[in-house]
């Protein structure tokens, strides 16, 4: 399999998710969110660097029966060593190249918010998105599993070939601490998991 395959651009080329989401806050009940997302590839230009940029437009639903509603624009690209998500005006590498297990960089290299090791920790097979769904030839990234009494930051992205994200669990938050007690008391942070439910090329 050539690895540029589980990051798949080309201009129509979709992805629609079921998304579930939880936004902790400190003085508010946790807001839950279920919605549907599709990322959708519009456009391309010829970067700085001589390469292609793609543009992604991401639009949200609640339902089948809701129209798409247009959210947010970003841009992707692919290097020899990268594959690169521009989410507004910050860039994180999502794929380090060439892909193998137990090979790891730096996901945030090309934005200013500090060393975050993503390791790739799973290459080829398949995995088990929960809901009886399953998704063959992936590559599964560790991008954090740090779990203590003060905080979690547990995330992982799952890419399969032909169809790019296909999974992504995100876990982040911090505990209520207090007199050097922590209890298992969420005061913010965020849960969200993405699950592809479609893809093709339009």
């Amino acid at each position: 399999m050539n690895d540029s395959g589980f990051f798949p651009m080309q201009v129509g080329f979709y992805q629609e998710y079921e998304v579930d989401e939880i936004i902790y806050t400190a003085f508010n009940p946790p807001e839950s969110l279920s919605y549907q997302l599709r990322v959708e590839i519009t456009d391309k230009f010829e970067n700085q660097a001589g390469g292609t940029t793609y543009v992604l437009y991401r639009s949200t639903r609640e339902t089948d029966a809701d129209p798409w509603q247009y959210a947010e624009t970003w841009s992707v690209r692919v290097t020899n060593q990268f594959a690169l998500v521009a989410e507004g005006n910050t860039t994180y590498a999502r794929l380090g190249f060439p892909l193998r297990v137990n090979g790891s960089w730096n996901g945030n290299l090309f934005n200013d918010e500090g060393e975050d090791i993503y390791t790739l920790e799973q290459y080829g097979g398949s995995f088990d998105a929960g809901n009886g769904i399953t998704f063959s030839d992936v590559v599964v990234i560790n991008q954090n599993r740090e779990s203590n009494l003060v905080f979690k930051d547990d995330r992982v992205e799952v890419y399969s070939f032909e169809k790019g994200l296909v999974f992504s669990e995100y876990s982040v938050w911090q505990y209520n601490c207090a007199g050097g007690m922590c209890s298992n008391q969420i005061i913010n942070g965020r849960y969200k998991k993405m699950v592809l439910t479609d893809y093709g090329v339009e």
